[in-house]
């Protein structure tokens, strides 16, 4: 597998992703037939126009209060409340929330990457866009291609940032491994293989969290399974999640948002 990284302008409210994409792709010899082209998520939230000023926020009161106990700004931790499903608890630094079925910090608003006094929101209907992307670079390239639009994420009880992939398009983003044999021929029972999850983690060794200006990742080689209408989706309710039940995140949720 052949991880080829897109160098790009900055990128700007109501740039054309796919287009900039299709020009960078150009300097590494284009794209080729079962390539993933892996987006960042900042990058796609600037162009779509998903940047909020903070000075315009106007935070609440529960935003002041919970803003002195986690030493963030009341306006960011608006923004937080109001983009999160549900706040499950709270920090010095972080308010751990649900964002779109995705156990994340902040709801996922964000600092980096976007001029001084903005944060960056998620992208609305990533799966969407990622289709849209995908439709666009296939103009330019009559061959198989995915894309996969990936955000940062923090493992619990791990140092560091991976990749996770919020929208997808073109391939499959889980692999159900069931019933599959191992090496000794013993039946596996429960594992999928989350694929889109590991495409976006694999890109962000080259996109990077600073300065890299490297906002996509062409995947060249990946076995992955392409397909015109994804029929997986990495997303699973709480009440499936192994985690939920033993850290109590059902009764949060149950319980308040």
């Amino acid at each position: 597998m052949q991880l080829i990284g897109l160098k790009t302008p900055i990128i700007k409210p109501h740039d054309d992703i796919a287009d900039i994409i299709l020009e960078s792709a150009k300097g590494v010899g284009g794209l080729k037939d079962g390539d993933v082209v892996v987006v960042s998520s900042s990058a796609v939230s600037t162009a779509k126009g998903r940047l909020k000023k903070l000075s315009s926020v106007k935070p609440s009161i529960k935003a002041i209060k919970l803003s002195k106990a986690t030493n963030l700004e009341p306006e960011f931790v608006e923004l937080v409340l109001r983009e999160a499903d549900h706040v499950l608890g709270a920090v010095k630094g972080v308010v751990l929330t649900l964002k779109d079925g995705l156990l994340c910090a902040n709801a996922c608003v964000d600092h980096s990457n976007v001029p001084p006094g903005y944060v960056s929101l998620l992208p609305k209907s990533p799966n969407k866009i990622a289709k849209e992307i995908l439709r666009r670079l296939k103009r330019g390239y009559d061959v198989r291609l995915g894309v996969v639009i990936s955000d940062s994420h923090i493992q619990p009880l791990r140092l560091g940032t991976i990749g996770v992939a919020i929208g997808v398009a073109g391939v499959e983003p889980v692999i159900d491994c069931r019933r599959k044999p191992d090496i000794y021929g013993r039946r596996l029972r429960i594992t999928y293989r989350a694929i889109a999850d590991q495409l976006a983690t694999a890109a962000q060794i080259l996109m990077g969290e600073t300065n890299e200006q490297t906002p996509a990742v062409i995947v060249r080689g990946a076995n992955v399974t392409f397909a015109e209408k994804v029929k997986t989706s990495p997303k699973i309710s709480p009440k499936r999640c192994m985690y939920a039940d033993a850290l109590g995140i059902n009764k949060l949720i149950h319980g308040k948002r």
